[in-house]
């Protein structure tokens, strides 16, 4: 079924891509398919890119098609009951990638957190203080329960780690996870106290909120 999903996307036939997207929920959970299937397609159109199988702009429509997906499935989730808590999502400057902003926030939303997700392109020039503190500050002034800083492209995971360092300090009380692609390589133990890192299975992590 995700082979079909995937064919469709390279298409770009975008009403068939909702439609087996709309199976596979079907047969296996909204859950499994964002941290499976959509995980699964993702990894393999960045492959089909680095391999020079498919161009730039083709890779850019297949995740587009694929973020409007995640995103209407987003706003059918019905937060019902007590809300657990507040979550800010966020990534580090220069990493935009939003992809898995978008899967976590819904993630988190099946789990009854309201979901402030604040990921995107952030770059204010050559002044990277400026971009780190504008985040810093939004988290602050917000006082969530928990942060999920993302990190896709390793080369950024300074600036992850000088925001979770900043908002340990501002936020003794909330729960600060560095995690994404980025983050490999990187041990328990590793980080400063306060700072907790993602497992690698997302859903682990988020059934121990």
């Amino acid at each position: 079924m995700e082979v079909l999903l995937a064919r469709c996307l390279q298409t770009g036939d975008e009403e068939m891509s909702f439609e087996k997207a709309d199976e596979l929920v079907e047969l296996i959970g909204l859950q499994r398919f964002y941290v499976d299937s959509v995980t699964g397609v993702m990894r393999e159109t960045g492959k089909l890119w680095v391999d020079g199988e498919i161009g730039i702009a083709q890779e850019h429509m297949i995740t587009n098609i694929m973020r409007k997906i995640i995103q209407q499935y987003n706003a059918k989730i019905e937060m019902k009951g007590l809300v657990e808590g507040l979550a800010v999502i966020c990534n580090p400057e220069g990493d935009d990638h939003s992809m898995s902003n978008l899967v976590l926030e819904g993630l988190l939303k099946t789990r009854k957190y309201r979901v402030t997700n604040i990921g995107g392109a952030w770059y204010m020039g050559d002044k990277r203080a400026v971009t780190n503190k504008a985040i810093i500050d939004f988290i602050t002034h917000a006082r969530p329960d928990i942060v999920f800083i993302s990190v896709t492209i390793a080369r950024y995971l300074f600036n992850a780690k000088m925001i979770a360092r900043e908002l340990v300090k501002e936020l003794p009380n909330t729960k600060i996870y560095l995690g994404g692609l980025g983050t490999r390589g990187i041990v328990d133990g590793e980080l400063q106290e306060g700072i907790h890192l993602a497992n690698k299975d997302t859903l682990r992590t988020l059934n121990k909120l």
